[in-house]
């Protein structure tokens, strides 16, 4: 059963369920079933160049490149 994210209308939390096919779960915040799904990103690490990864390399959004010691 895949797991999928939600947002609830109502309260506007956003939770995670598995689910089976056609099911429709309740927010965990409030029990309303006004509920809507969202598309999940997911993080891809590679550290080769040629699947778009930039080799070992890492940044953060705090240096934007590769000198904070929070990332490295």
């Amino acid at each position: 059963m895949p797991i999928y994210e939600f947002i609830c209308e109502r309260c506007e939390l956003r939770f995670e369920e598995l689910m089976r096919n056609g099911d429709k779960p309740r927010c965990p915040g409030c029990s309303t079933n006004d509920v809507r799904r969202l598309l999940s990103s997911f993080a891809v690490h590679s550290q080769s160049a040629n699947l778009g990864g930039g080799g070992a390399s890492k940044s953060c959004s705090s240096c934007a490149g590769s000198s904070c010691a929070s990332c490295h």
